[in-house]
Formats: structure tokens, sequence, C-alpha cells
């Protein structure tokens, strides 16, 4: 049976109010939802072109002008707005100071009301450039100068990894661009770089095959095998022996014409010019949005 959602929860997801919603279908039939007892009911495949409809309306065309375009004429439209600047939201300097006090006093519960109200509010990309990105940076700061126990970032990990991997299931484009496998190479255990890319690689068109982090470079290239990836994405943290021994592996063992990406803080130390395959440098997750566009293209 097919996962159906009511009209609340779906214009949440898609960064527009119900009433502005039913005004696009009343005027434009921009979606067309299912009707039941309980009212409209939609579907994954009405807000991915929701999610869409609202990306180009907030650059600036007019929702009358775009509404009775199919769902690829709207991603090549976009396609070729983000193809001249990838833009990236600043959040309010405050935003996150809710959910850091809830941290700071172990209240679980308290910071994940907080992390759910700012996903209902934000749009997906806005909550992983917004939201994800930030608390990873300035959770990472504060246990660094130790103002936050070990206890604490498990806690701030376990809550966006369920997070993200929730979304990146609702998110889950229809006709995707390619598939592409994302992991970190073992040794490396810090997932929230790929999680993050894994999140916005989906929002641009991308089937993202989420592994997970610590993996050998036998089973990441396995996977992109039996996956038929073409790309393959890799976060890396910090610049060690073994993560430059576990790359020129996976380079080896990577499916004929599959490329290899490779971002992360680390990324800059490793050397990745005797590699001898298809190799980009992934240097932020604006990057990450363009090269998943290339492939959309």
């Amino acid at each position: 049976m097919k996962t159906r959602y009511p009209i609340r929860a779906v214009a949440k997801i898609a960064g527009l109010s119900p009433d502005t919603l039913r005004a696009w279908e009343r005027r434009y039939q921009a979606v067309v939802p299912e009707r039941s007892e309980r009212g409209r009911l939609y579907g994954p495949e009405h807000i991915e072109r929701l999610l869409l409809l609202n990306q180009l309306v907030q650059r600036g065309h007019a929702i009358g002008g775009i509404a009775s375009r199919s769902d690829e004429e709207l991603r090549v439209l976009l396609s070729r707005q983000h193809s001249q600047s990838v833009s990236v939201p600043t959040p309010p300097a405050d935003m996150l100071d809710p959910m850091l006090a809830a941290i700071e006093n172990f209240d679980t519960l308290r910071a994940s009301d907080e992390l759910s109200r700012l996903a209902a509010a934000l749009s997906p990309r806005d909550l992983v450039y917004q939201v994800v990105v930030p608390l990873m940076r300035e959770v990472g700061i504060r246990w660094h100068n130790g103002t936050l126990a070990i206890a604490q970032e498990h806690l701030v990990s376990q809550m966006l990894r369920t997070l993200l991997g929730n979304m990146m299931r609702l998110f889950r484009p229809l006709n995707p661009a390619m598939t592409m496998v994302l992991s970190t190479p073992a040794g490396e255990s810090h997932e929230f770089g790929i999680l993050a890319a894994a999140m916005l690689a989906s929002l641009a068109g991308v089937d993202p095959v989420y592994l997970g982090p610590n993996l050998p470079a036998r089973e990441i290239a396995d996977a992109a095998r039996r996956t038929s990836a073409k790309v393959v994405a890799l976060s890396i943290t910090f610049w060690s022996k073994t993560t430059q021994e576990e790359l020129n592996a996976l380079a080896a063992a990577m499916p004929e014409g599959a490329e290899l990406w490779v971002g992360g803080e680390g990324s800059a130390d490793l050397d990745l010019t005797l590699l001898g395959h298809s190799t980009i440098r992934i240097k932020d997750l604006p990057a990450l949005e363009t090269e998943c566009r290339r492939w959309r293209n």
C-alpha cells in the first residue's frame, strides 16, 4: 500500500502554507491529490513536484507559468539556474541556541522536539545548511574545547542520524539521474558530512545508497558494483596513512566507468594524483550539489 500524507504535513515539507497549496491546486492544477473522507491525500510524487515548483517560485518564476510543465521540464529549468550559482542559505545567529542548551543539560526530549520543529519549518535543503551543518560544527568545537562530553556528542549523532535517514527515504527521487554509493573509508568514523551529502544528493535527483561509516575499500567497491553506481562518494575528516591506503585500494577496485568523489576537511591532505581513476575532489557541499546536477543535465 502506498504511503499517503495529509495536506498540513505536505505543506510543511514543501515549505508552503496550506492556503497556498490549495490555491496552486485550484487555480493551476499544480498537483492533483487523491480524495478521501479525511480530505486531500498526497504521495511522494506530489511532494517531489511541489518541492520543484516551490524552489522555482523562490527563484523568481511565476507559478502560473510553470505549473503546467512536466516534472522533467521543471528539473531541467531548475538545473539551469543551479548551474549558474549554488547559493547557501545563512541561518539566523540564534537559531540553534535552544537546541544547544537542551544538549548541554542532557534534555533529550527537548532537543529532539526542537530539531523536529526546525525540520517542519524549513525546506529539506535549508535544514541541511541552516541546522545540520552548523550544529555539527558547533558540537565539534565544544567537544574539542571540553565544554561538551562524548556522551553529549553521541546524543547529537543519534538525533541527526535518525532525522537525515528518515528524510533520505522520504525524498528519494522517483526518476534518479544515477545511483551513488556514499560511505567513509575504514578508520573514519565521522559520518555527519557524508549523511548531509546523501541528503543533498537525493534532493538533487540522485539515488543515494548510504552504507554508513568505517567500511573497508573492498566492501565499498562491491556495493558500487552490485548497485551499478556511477559514483562513489567518500567523506574524510582526518588524513592518515591508513586512509590513503584505503583510498588507493578503492580506486583500484572501482567498477569501470564509475567516478570517485572525495570530500571532507581531510581530503585536502590526500594525494589523488596517483589513483589512476576518474577522481574528483569535492571541496564543499555546494560543489557536491553542482556535480550532482551535472549528472542530472
